[in-house]
């Protein structure tokens, strides 16, 4: 299944990934993350592994599969959370708008599920992770 969200962010790029490079940094942005820390590795090394306690309670694992300060992406995956799929790969890209200096956000993943969960695991991913996120992000950086 593939799941895909953007949002145009009123922010540059460059300030965008000054707030979200850092795989630890997502509960300063994200208002559905109550904390974050590295369990392994540095905020930006390629093998190490988040933990994220959500707001819901629950709490996920995620390794950091790519980063990219010259192409302002990163890539992980799920080690462990609550969603009920496997193989789960998500990308978190952002893209320079020249006019008026915004941002696109991109976010998608690509993961295993039973068809009678992917509606669902859509609105979940997409609107309450993704959008959600990326909501918060905008807010953030309006200040």
């Amino acid at each position: 299944m593939h799941v895909f969200r953007s949002m145009v962010i009123d922010a540059s790029a460059e300030e965008v990934w000054a707030a979200v490079r850092r795989f630890d940094g997502v509960a300063a942005w994200n208002p559905g993350i109550t904390a974050s820390k590295m369990e392994s590795g540095g905020a930006t090394e390629v093998g190490g592994i988040r933990r994220l306690d959500a707001a819901d309670g629950s709490v996920w694992r995620e390794t950091l599969l790519a980063h990219s300060d010259l192409e302002l992406f990163y890539a992980y995956d799920i080690v462990e959370g609550p969603l009920n799929c496997e193989n789960y790969v998500s990308t978190h890209r952002f893209i320079p708008i020249t006019d008026g200096d915004r941002t696109l956000g991109i976010w998608e993943a690509d993961f295993d599920c039973h068809s009678s969960d992917a509606d669902e695991l859509e609105r979940i991913v997409g609107d309450a992770i993704y959008m959600a996120g990326m909501a918060g992000l905008n807010d953030h950086l309006k200040g």
